[in-house]
């Protein structure tokens, strides 16, 4: 099965859907890769951090946030003390388990998240045009590709 030639493309070759998406997800790969690294460039802050920011979407024992990650508890660990020395996040106890401790965004942290939001929305939505529906589709199949990823693998 492929896709009828899209008049916004110079190629009329015709793509198998499978392979379509590849390249898709090929190019938008080495697209954010050169933002980061521009973004990289210009603050003090590593990537694999800045990923963590993202994933604190609500407070999250540093065990779940790994595993989400697919990273070892210690690089986990290692990361949020970084983060926690630049006043990014603390550590909370957990309400539901006394022994367990949660990673929480400080306001710092909430600020640099929300200007993350601002960042991808304004590269899926204005630079690559999509629109909300599409870019809602779009988050629906991503998360559903990261979930099916998390069960094949562990760290």
């Amino acid at each position: 099965m492929s896709f009828p030639p899209d008049p916004n493309l110079k190629d009329d070759a015709l793509i198998e859907p499978e392979l379509g998406a590849l390249l898709g997800v090929f190019a938008l790969h080495g697209f954010i890769e050169s933002l980061i690294d521009e973004i990289d460039s210009k603050t003090d802050m590593p990537y694999f951090e800045r990923k963590i920011v993202v994933w604190l979407d609500r407070p999250k024992r540093l065990g779940a946030l790994a595993r989400e990650m697919n990273v070892l508890p210690s690089t986990m660990t290692t990361a949020a003390d970084q983060l926690e020395a630049r006043g990014f996040v603390v550590r909370e106890r957990d309400p539901n388990d006394r022994r367990a401790w949660l990673l929480k965004l400080t306001s710092d942290g909430a600020d640099l998240r929300s200007a993350m939001v601002v960042m991808a929305r304004t590269l899926l939505c204005e630079t690559l045009e999509l629109t909300a529906e599409e870019l809602n589709s779009f988050a629906r199949t991503s998360l559903k590709i990261h979930r099916n990823i998390q069960k094949h693998t562990t760290c």
